[in-house]
């Protein structure tokens, strides 16, 4: 702040440069609500600029600096009391509060708001120019620290998908892809089915992004041929707002985790939660063997378990929990119907001499991911079950 202040002094070209003290952060004094041992503002004033600042120019800029550094306000003490930091940081972060304060000063003739404001914009102008130079020079001379990607192969720095993210004096390479599961999973982190999005973080130290760099990355991956993650498009415009990201969000945040558990969730896990599921709606007309393999059984229960867990965590009173409802216990009923002996297990006998095969019947009727997403478009007409030609079977996903 105080290379800021200095260029105001020298954009109003004062007589005399206020030296404010360096260590200003260590002596505000809490009784008084003042800073000791900084030199008066108004004596340098009125004994270099006060006869030659004819148009009050000067005046108002000294106001303004006073105004940072000594009329710090108690909400400002309070919250550097809470944040245990100095009410000076605090005071110095509303700088464009105590801008606009003066421009609200109805006893402020328009032409001199209109100098003061041109000062102000000149000098945050320039202090932009020289942090983003000093921004440069870091990032330049700071070591590269990661130059793989998640799964351990080399990223290529030149490449159109790599993103170089700048952090604690440290630089750090990023594909496009890992940033969106990094931040997808960030957004979707839903402990117990119940959405409590995390702050975004650096995996490799544990450090939150800043808002500069979500920007960067937003804006980077904004044009990316891939799918655009929707939840990070919306925490962005909520000018990254946890809690109320949480409150605007939170429907789509229990989706887009169903979508992502169902596919991330170990198998063992997976296969009880399944078999659950089964005993829940039909709990004596199923008889799942127990040696059949958790890839295969999940490969087929994918879709029903998915609206499974629409219906038993989705937010309550919304439509789609019937829905969905309705529909899967349709789709139930079909599999016992279509196959009354799904899940058990079978002996088929060699050729002579040669033993038993061992076999599992999971014959049922084709339910795909895609017809399971879009089960509004079924509910309508539950006995047709036509498939258009463009559909595909992408429950072999694991």
């Amino acid at each position: 702040m105080n290379a800021f202040i200095d260029i105001l002094q020298h954009v109003v070209e004062t007589n005399e440069k206020i030296n404010l003290c360096d260590e200003v952060e260590n002596q505000y004094n809490y009784n008084n609500n003042s800073i000791a041992n900084c030199p008066n503002i108004w004596t340098s004033y009125y004994a270099n600029e006060v006869s030659r600042d004819k148009d009050q120019s000067i005046r108002w800029i000294y106001h303004y600096i006073n105004s940072l550094f000594y009329n710090i306000d108690e909400y400002e003490v309070l919250n550097s009391m809470i944040k245990n930091t100095s009410p000076y940081i605090s005071s110095v972060r509303n700088k464009y509060q105590k801008m606009i304060n003066i421009m609200d000063n109805v006893f402020i003739d328009p032409k001199t708001k209109r100098t003061f404001i041109n000062n102000i914009c000149k000098t945050q102008s320039a202090y932009r120019g020289f942090s983003k130079l000093a921004h440069i020079y870091k990032c330049k001379k700071s070591d590269l620290q990661i130059t793989t990607n998640m799964m351990f192969d080399e990223i290529d720095q030149e490449h159109h998908d790599t993103i170089e993210i700048y952090q604690h004096g440290s630089r750090y390479l990023f594909t496009k892809f890992d940033l969106s599961r990094i931040i997808n999973n960030s957004l979707i982190n839903s402990p117990y089915h119940f959405a409590e999005p995390l702050i975004i973080r650096n995996p490799y130290n544990n450090v939150p992004f800043s808002k500069s760099v979500l920007y960067t990355i937003y804006f980077r991956m904004i044009d990316n041929p891939l799918k655009f993650p929707v939840l990070f498009h919306n925490f962005v415009w909520l000018d990254f707002d946890l809690e109320l990201f949480r409150a605007e969000n939170e429907c789509l945040i229990r989706e887009t985790y169903f979508r992502e558990y169902i596919y991330n969730t170990p198998p063992e896990t997976l296969n009880k939660e399944m078999r659950s599921m089964l005993k829940c709606y039909y709990p004596s007309k199923f008889n799942i063997s127990k040696e059949i393999p958790h890839k295969d059984l999940i490969r087929v229960l994918r879709p029903y378990y998915y609206l499974y867990l629409v219906v038993r965590y989705h937010i309550s009173g919304l439509e789609k929990k019937n829905m969905a409802s309705c529909y899967l216990s349709e789709k139930i009923n079909n599999l016992f119907t279509y196959n009354p002996q799904f899940g058990r297990k079978t002996f088929i006998k060699n050729p002579p001499f040669k033993g038993r095969k061992k076999e599992f019947n999971l014959d049922a009727p084709k339910f795909t991911m895609n017809q399971a997403y879009t089960y509004h478009l079924y509910t309508k007409n539950m006995s047709d079950d036509s498939e258009t030609e463009d559909e595909y079977d992408d429950n072999s996903v694991s």
